[in-house]
This record gives C-alpha cells, structure tokens and sequence, in this order.
C-alpha cells in the first residue's frame, strides 16, 4: 500500500475513531494470534475451514484471527466487574482464507476491520444505537447513501418455537433459510424426508413414553457396566438420575411431521418477506397470522426499527429481509447488513445482538451483547478523494535560504503552523512541493 492509500486510511480510521469516541466507546486491542478453539466455540464451526491455523511447538492449535467479537467478549468477562453497559471499540486486521472457486476467492485474504461492541445491553434502543451509529460514521467519511438491510433471528426462533418441534428439527430449519429464501422448497423438503423429519407414521404419546423408558434403562445399563464406569461419578450438580432423564427425552423426543411440515411452510413464506420496513412488517405479521402464530413476536423488531429512527436514522434507509442467513450459528436477535445505495453484492459491514455468545465460548451466563465492524478496505474504496486530508510535504533548500541552518529554522517555522516541511539536501535553488 503506497504512503497516499495509507494516509487515506489512517484518516478515515481517525474519523471514525472520533465518531466511535464521542459516543462514549474506548479503544481496546486483541492479540492477532489466539486459540483455535475460541473461534471454533464462537461460530459453531463456520469459520474453521477459513481459518489460517497451525500448531505451536508445544501442539497447542492456533489460529490467526478472522474476526474481533470473541476476544472482545473474552476480554470483557475476564476483566470488568461492571454491571452496566460497556462500549468498546476496535480495529486491525483480520486474517480469513478463502479458496479460488469461493464467492470472495479474488480477493485478500488479509483485510482490515473497525467495529464497535456494546455488552450489558438488553434494550432495543442500544440496538437502534448501533445501527444508527453505523450509518453516521459513513456520513462523516461523506458517504451519504448507505442504508441498512435488517433481519432478526429471535423472530424464526420464537415462531418455530410454536410448533411444537425438537431443538434439532428447528436446528436444521434455521440452517436451510438461506436455501428457502431462494426458493429451494423442494430441495429442503427432500432433505428434511431423509432425515426423518417428514415420514408417514406418527408416533403417539404412549409410544414415546415407552421409548424414552426403554432409551433411560440403555443409557443406565451403558454408564454403568458398558463403559466399566461406576454410575453416579463425575456428574457435577445433577443426580443421575437427572441426566438419564434428560438424555433420553432429548434422544426419544420425536416430531409430528405434520406440525414439522407446518413449519417448513411458515418459515419459507417468512424467508420471502423483505423490502420497506413497514411493509415488510406488515407483511411479516400476516405471514405468522395465517400460521396460526403470534404477530407479537415481531414486536421486538419492530422497537429496534422505532429506535433506530429516534436516532436520526430515515425510514428509507432500513429495509427488513427475514431470510437473512448471514451469522444466524450466533445471532440471538437483530442482525444487518450495510450497503452502498441499492447495490447489494458487497456488503460495507454488518453486525447484530448475540446475548448467548458468551456461553457458547464456555462461561457459565449469558451477557447481553451486540456490535458491528465495518470492512475498512470496502468502506475506504467508497470514501471520495475529497476525504484525503494529507498534506503536501514543503521542501525547503539549503540553497535558497542561504544555509543549512537558515533552511532548518524556517522548516521548523513551517511545521510550527502545522504544515509539513522538510529539508532539500540537493544543490537546487528552489522550494518544491512533491
């Protein structure tokens, strides 16, 4: 990167820093070498064939850093006792592979993010704060026609949540969204026969109850002869009786593939809504109303939607697009993307709220969590060359000032006005500018 790009750079890293601050977020740093392991917890294994990993002589797995969330959270729980919100905020670079026939495989596998995080908030409003503050820190590089597409994984998760259906069959839904969204019914529904979800028999109350009796005498018989093991040990809070419970209500917990194919077909007229906030709203509400779902759940985004707004954010610049499948291993709520106008193959950036990341990288409680990063280089490439605040360097000659000792004093004279300057150690008769 030549010295004009980099000073490009460094100023848009420093306006956005200034925006960042004035909204009370502190810098913070993370180590650009980590743990695999701590990626892998994060994104439920998304990230790990992109991840730039290696052994350490001692066998520990290491990874170069794809991203800054996890070790900010990390960071955060480790070292504040605080209970009230925490703003922080960041940038470097990222380090992701990505092979040749990948949809991102002609460009770097090193590229730079800066991003916030805000932890200990659960409102709506700090969600509307964030996305808000996405958008101003674009206008004050003068980038006035970003907008923000926004979807929301605690709406599927709620409304599949009303169908009666195992966390597996609803696993496997929410992972075939993006699938939905594009009109692949068939191909999930085929998928989903395969895997048992769509079958022809039911399987009645009775029948469970007799499964999950016969599945808890396996699952005690294994523990305590089949694995030479002597039951009761190692259990932690729960007796053992708890756990042969537990496990065999989660093995012999079945689906009605009637309730499952009611889902399905909720879920992928949902994927489809996306447009205007308050059609798509509306639009969202009708689609769980059909289903014999409660319009409520769209509640929730529909008061992020609202905050936003109440931040200075217009209503043509948020858009909503319920089969947004980017991150949805982690998101718990809103998630969104940024985009230059109307042109939706790069995006700027994206974030959203993941309130269950802190668990998922193996402490014992939830925090309540959201933030964004932007892809610096994307953000830089739409910056005008207007922002280019770098200053011409002033030479001054030896020469022309009469000595080397004249030409320094009047150097010094210039950057003292804070303009850049220099000494011409050549034999010239002329002050340049270069």
């Amino acid at each position: 990167m030549g010295s004009t790009a980099l000073a490009k750079r460094d100023a848009v890293i420093t306006a956005l820093r200034g925006v960042f601050g004035l909204r009370g977020y502190d810098r913070s740093e993370t180590p650009i070498l980590e743990q695999t392991e701590l990626y892998i917890r994060k994104s439920g294994g998304a990230l790990s064939s992109r991840l730039y990993g290696f052994s350490e002589p001692s066998g520990l797995e290491v990874s170069l850093r794809p991203e800054f969330t996890s070790a900010i959270l990390r960071q955060v729980a480790n070292t504040s006792p605080s209970k009230g919100q925490i703003r922080i905020m960041y940038d470097g670079p990222v380090f992701r592979y990505a092979s040749p026939e990948d949809e991102d495989g002609d460009k770097t596998r090193q590229f730079t993010q800066l991003g916030a995080e805000m932890i200990g908030a659960t409102a709506p409003s700090a969600d509307g704060e964030i996305i808000a503050m996405a958008l101003e820190g674009l206008e004050t590089l003068g980038i006035t026609g970003g907008r923000v597409v926004v979807g929301h994984v605690g709406v599927l998760v709620d409304a599949l949540s009303e169908f009666n259906l195992s966390e597996r069959a609803k696993l496997f839904l929410i992972n075939n969204i993006g699938k939905l969204k594009n009109g692949e019914f068939a191909a999930v529904s085929l998928k989903a026969t395969r895997l048992g979800f769509i079958t022809e028999s039911v399987v009645d109350d009775a029948q469970a109850a007799a499964d999950r009796e016969r599945i808890a005498s396996t699952i005690e018989q294994v523990l305590s002869e089949g694995m030479g093991v002597q039951f009761g040990k190692n259990t932690g809070a729960r007796t053992p009786a708890e756990i042969v419970a537990r496990l065999s209500r989660k093995m012999s917990q079945i689906d009605n593939p009637e309730d499952f194919k009611r889902a399905l077909k909720m879920l992928t007229k949902l994927s489809q809504v996306n447009g205007p906030a308050v059609s798509a709203l509306e639009q969202g509400e009708a689609v769980l109303s059909s289903a014999g779902v409660s319009a409520e759940l769209i509640s929730n985004l529909g008061e992020v939607l609202e905050s936003a707004k109440i931040e200075g954010v217009s209503s043509d610049r948020l858009s909503i697009d319920f089969g947004m499948a980017r991150g949805i291993a982690y998101y718990t709520g809103m998630l969104f993307d940024i985009y230059l106008q109307d042109d939706q193959s790069e995006t700027l950036g994206g974030g959203g709220r993941y309130d269950g990341l802190t668990r998922a990288l193996g402490y014992d409680r939830d925090v309540p969590s959201l933030g964004f990063a932007y892809n610096l280089d994307s953000v830089i490439a739409a910056v005008g060359p207007s922002h280019d605040n770098s200053q011409k360097t002033t030479m001054v000659s030896c020469v022309s000032e009469g000595s080397v000792a004249a030409a320094v004093a009047k150097a010094k004279q210039l950057r003292g006005s804070g303009k850049r300057s220099a000494i011409d150690f050549q034999n010239s008769n002329e002050s340049s500018e270069g």
